[in-house]
């Protein structure tokens, strides 16, 4: 089984939260987490932001593993980003028979 999570994190270099969101999934990956993340510019890519009708920042997508799932906002809560990642605190994600 694949255990790694791809993320798409959409912001701007001026905004205050992509640090905290950064931090907070760099400390996720020290407990184990395997965490692709791609960066998204929203002022250098707007054409994808409309596409992902993103309506705030910053946001974070979880692509891989199905389901997808969607968080706004203040991302600094590693507790909080952990559940929402569907990570044990073991850095394990867990499985999950209905995905492929």
């Amino acid at each position: 089984m694949n255990d790694k999570i791809i993320l798409r994190l959409y912001t701007t270099p001026q905004n205050p939260h992509a640090k905290a969101a950064t931090e907070t999934l760099q400390k996720i990956r020290k407990i184990g987490v395997k965490i692709d993340l791609e960066i998204i510019d929203i002022t250098k890519n707007p054409k994808l932001a409309r596409e992902n009708h993103i309506i705030a920042i910053p946001t974070l997508d979880k692509i891989k593993p199905k389901p997808t799932r969607r968080i706004i906002g203040d991302l600094s809560d590693d507790k909080a980003l952990l559940k929402f990642l569907g990570v044990s605190k073991l850095g394990r994600v867990p499985n999950n028979p209905k995905s492929s």
